[in-house]
């Protein structure tokens, strides 16, 4: 059985070299993959691997998304089977001309060459992208950062009764029967990755503000002022366009 060591996602109409688990040994340190096409049950998103050699040394096989939509390989997803060559394949029948043996040759050299390409290729990109340092400096002037590191702005208004304005909750808090419901689930998901996620979903729904749970803190926390500091209450204000950049 052929796996994938890792979760990829191909894109569509993309194909994608995909490290697999294959059942190598010392003696069958090369395996012959079967050609292995898939759909899922709509039959909306069709993907799959041609028949191929792959070695110890270098396990990928390439899967083609022949769809309009992105394919997920999760990580550990059967995706061919594998067979010992020497037995699977046929064998050659008579003397090999030294035709054959040169054209063999020549196909030989031209994937290696292929694969040296790549490898400097990716190479390349990898101490390019390395090379590129990106720095950005912004000094923040907002209201709120400067009350936090310099006096209090004497323009502030008295507090105003009721105390520092809130932000407003959600009047209509989520059911716990209702959870699967309002969580918006990718579509695009094939439907056993959709289960598998309602299951991680229900398993931690404590996480979640369900039946107006959260808010509600039974606890007391110290929040350090500055020396002198006063409770003041400001009207909401506008950010500059460098602010906002910022934030």
């Amino acid at each position: 059985m052929v796996r994938a060591t890792k979760r990829i996602v191909i894109d569509p109409e993309t194909c994608v070299q995909v490290p697999v688990h294959a059942p190598f040994s010392s003696k069958t340190p090369d395996l012959f993959v079967e050609r292995n096409i898939r759909q899922d049950q709509n039959g909306a998103q069709v993907y799959g691997s041609p028949d191929i050699l792959i070695s110890s040394d270098r396990s990928r096989i390439p899967i083609s998304n022949f769809s309009d939509k992105p394919v997920i390989i999760s990580e550990g997803e059967f995706l061919a089977k594998a067979h010992n060559p020497r037995n699977w394949l046929d064998r050659a029948k008579g003397k090999v001309s030294s035709e054959q043996e040169a054209y063999a040759r020549f196909v030989k050299e031209m994937v290696e060459e292929q694969q040296r390409s790549m490898t400097d290729r990716n190479n390349r990109d990898l101490i390019a992208a390395g090379n590129q340092v990106i720095s950005s400096s912004s000094d923040v002037t907002s209201k709120a950062h400067r009350n936090a590191s310099e006096p209090d702005d004497p323009s502030a208004q008295e507090p105003v009764e009721g105390g520092p304005k809130t932000a407003e909750t959600d009047p209509e808090p989520t059911a716990s029967k209702e959870f699967l419901t309002a969580v918006d689930i990718s579509s695009n998901l094939q439907p056993d990755q959709q289960h598998l996620i309602e299951e991680v979903l229900i398993r931690n729904k404590n996480a979640f503000g369900l039946d107006g749970r959260l808010g509600n803190h039974d606890a007391q926390v110290a929040i350090r002022l500055k020396p002198g500091a006063e409770p003041i209450s400001l009207p909401p204000f506008s950010a500059s366009p460098l602010n906002r950049e910022v934030m």
